[in-house]
């Protein structure tokens, strides 16, 4: 099967960063072909510009929809501008493909905190098919406008993240989701329980460190 990995950004976050966050996955990624779908250009696989439409799930959404529609893989995975991942991520390959499936070694770094929670999973680190992605969305924006801010514009299923129901698959090693302030939500739901150290990744003040988040 043929995968494509779908970066996703509102290119909020400090560019330094980002552009971080983008060496990382492209020496993990292992020649997956990358559709990047962001609001201001950037050098990273076959770019689409889609304009400073305003930051929201909405639009996140509709960026994924865009995504997934310039890619003829079998299915997509997704990636972040405020993620990391291990590099057996990348070599999940989904039994089904009318299912998303979801990592479920994710972790997501408290805002200004030098430790890191547990998350059941979460779109940043899932595997979709790209026919069943693309009829899904399809549907949850039919009659909505290209793109919002307006929380009043999401159809009711969107409270459902795309899907009524997920599967999950775990990476050897975690996933990791950083809260710099400058994203979508300074927070997001976990684990209460800090863990300032993980496997492959080391301590979470020296990850912070080299990606330049205070």
């Amino acid at each position: 099967m043929k995968a494509t990995i779908i970066y996703l950004s509102s290119n909020r976050e400090d560019p330094e960063f980002e552009k971080k966050i983008q060496e990382d996955l492209l020496s993990k990624c292992k020649n997956i072909p990358i559709v990047s779908v962001t609001q201001k250009p950037v050098r990273l696989g076959t770019n689409i510009v889609v304009g400073q439409n305003g930051v929201s799930g909405f639009n996140f959404i509709r960026q994924v929809q865009i995504a997934c529609q310039n890619s003829d893989s079998d299915y997509v995975i997704h990636a972040e501008a405020d993620s990391i991942y291990s590099p057996d991520y990348f070599d999940f390959r989904p039994p089904r493909l009318d299912v998303c499936y979801r990592n479920s070694n994710v972790y997501v770094q408290k805002y200004h905190q030098n430790f890191v929670c547990k998350k059941d999973g979460s779109t940043f680190s899932s595997v979709v098919g790209r026919k069943f992605y693309l009829d899904r969305l399809e549907y949850l924006f039919k009659g909505m406008p290209q793109w919002s801010t307006e929380y009043k514009n999401f159809p009711k299923e969107i409270h459902k993240l795309y899907f009524d129901k997920y599967e999950y698959f775990q990476t050897k090693y975690a996933c990791i989701s950083f809260k710099t302030g400058k994203g979508m939500r300074k927070h997001s739901p976990s684990s209460e329980i800090p863990v300032y150290e993980l496997p492959y990744w080391g301590k979470i003040q020296d990850v912070k460190e080299n990606y330049g988040i205070n």
